[in-house]
């Protein structure tokens, strides 16, 4: 195994678990973070799709991805309120494959299905309620599982670096959803990421968001009155 695949997964672990167990908490840092890896996610599948290559082939390819992944980083920080609302459809496309897929795993076509209605309605309702407390603890409990899962998959030699290049789900989602178990396990640690947020919330009944409210330059990054 090479020391590139190595260090994708161990970072899709690291982040992934720290959005499980400390979403709410670190909201304001791990925003950008994602954006850094959906970026270096992009580049490669870009680079598959048009170019017929593997991006993280060569020391250029991981510079340019890594260039990539600063761009969106930086769009993640600047456009917050757009990158919640994308992060709360990519959640919700997840978690409802995953649902299908731990009691059919077959049914591929109505997992593809109840994943993009589950992704339009996480979004509307982000767009809709502007993100409360509980909403950032689910989302982030959720979108890190299924990053931490798909790091171990990439570890364990499950999954390849290629396929992860491959498609938006690098192959790991297939994996997921294929083996009921892995499905399970995913949801499982969710519900314990927010499990965990929620006593911390809980603790601190009186803390301020940490969901920030405006950008630096005092532009508000929410339509309207927030109901955190």
């Amino acid at each position: 195994m090479s020391w590139g695949v190595l260090l994708v997964a161990l970072i899709l672990c690291v982040i992934g678990l720290a959005f499980v167990f400390a979403g709410y908490r670190l909201f304001r840092a791990l925003i950008p973070i994602w954006g850094f890896i959906v970026g270096f996610d992009v580049a490669g599948i870009v680079a598959h799709d048009v170019f017929h290559t593997q991006l993280l082939a060569s020391f250029p390819g991981w510079i340019v991805a890594i260039l990539v992944g600063l761009i969106f980083a930086a769009l993640a920080y600047v456009y917050y309120y757009v990158s919640v609302v994308a992060l709360a459809a990519s959640v919700g496309f997840l978690v409802g494959e995953a649902l299908v897929a731990a009691f059919a795993a077959s049914a591929t076509t109505i997992a593809l299905i109840v994943g993009i209605i589950l992704a339009v309605a996480l979004a509307a309702l982000v767009i809709r309620l502007n993100a409360p407390k509980g909403l950032v603890v689910a989302l982030t409990a959720l979108g890190g599982a299924s990053a931490t899962i798909t790091g171990v998959l990439l570890a364990l030699g499950t999954v390849s670096l290629a396929s992860l290049q491959a498609s938006a789900s690098g192959g790991s989602l297939e994996v997921i959803r294929s083996t009921w178990w892995l499905s399970l396990l995913t949801l499982a640690l969710a519900l314990a990421g927010i499990v965990a947020q929620a006593g911390w919330l809980r603790a601190r009944p009186y803390t301020h968001s940490y969901v920030p409210t405006r950008a630096p330059d005092g532009r508000p990054l929410w339509p309207g009155p927030r109901t955190v």
